[in-house]
């Protein structure tokens, strides 16, 4: 098999394993196991197991965040910000529900891991570029007297936090509200654009621009 698809192929089984294993319980032995090959031939394409979670981390977090995010780009220039915040609640119940082993992998590793490991890992998130565009845009929006002050940072982790929660109950634990994902949207997105515009506002501070 080809480098580069003896590289796809290990991080595929690799989120796999981590995702019911854990960080710790994942051996590299048993990554190659189920990959069916040598552990040296892991270690050919990744010096050790946290390289190996890295790359994976990276690999599908990175896929089609590119044209996710210029399209949020497309929908903040336009100032439609329900929209925009939509996408964002859609994007993250999607996300679970189609790549649970790639979130239970995250899940063991935040508990698994040291601090310091942990403190490496949500370095990787905040330089995400969907986290990056999102610090941007409420910056953006703050600057034009739309959004009240506060900083950035906080405000995006609020913005992915109530859906993200929302898709770890219903996506992976299975349990949670009796509610279809296009309700739980429309009722997040309402509820977060009031909170950055100001609790009980009911209008957009912006004339033209409706809610």
């Amino acid at each position: 098999m080809p480098g580069t698809e003896r590289r796809a192929q290990l991080i595929e089984v690799a989120i796999s394993i981590f995702g019911q294993r854990g960080f710790r319980g994942a051996t590299t032995r048993a990554i190659a196991d189920a990959a069916g090959i040598s552990e040296a031939t892991i270690f050919r394409h990744f010096p050790s197991k946290e390289d190996l979670y890295i790359a994976a981390f990276r690999q599908r977090t990175g896929v089609g965040t590119e044209q996710f995010v210029t399209m949020l780009e497309d929908l903040a220039d336009r100032r439609e910000d329900e929209e925009l915040l939509r996408a964002v609640g859609r994007a993250m119940l999607m996300g679970y529900q189609q790549d649970r082993d790639l979130h239970r992998m995250l899940m063991y590793a935040w508990l698994d891991q040291d601090e310091s490991a942990n403190r490496h890992m949500w370095e990787q998130v905040r330089k995400s570029p969907l986290f990056e565009f999102l610090e941007r845009y409420i910056a953006r929006r703050q600057a034009e007297g739309v959004f009240l002050q506060g900083d950035p940072m906080l405000l995006s982790g609020a913005l992915l936090a109530a859906p993200v929660q929302h898709a770890i109950h219903t996506k992976l634990y299975r349990v949670g509200p009796d509610a279809r994902d296009e309700e739980v949207v429309e009722l997040y997105a309402r509820f977060l654009l009031d909170g950055l515009r100001g609790a009980g506002s009911g209008t957009s501070s912006e004339p033209g621009v409706s809610n």
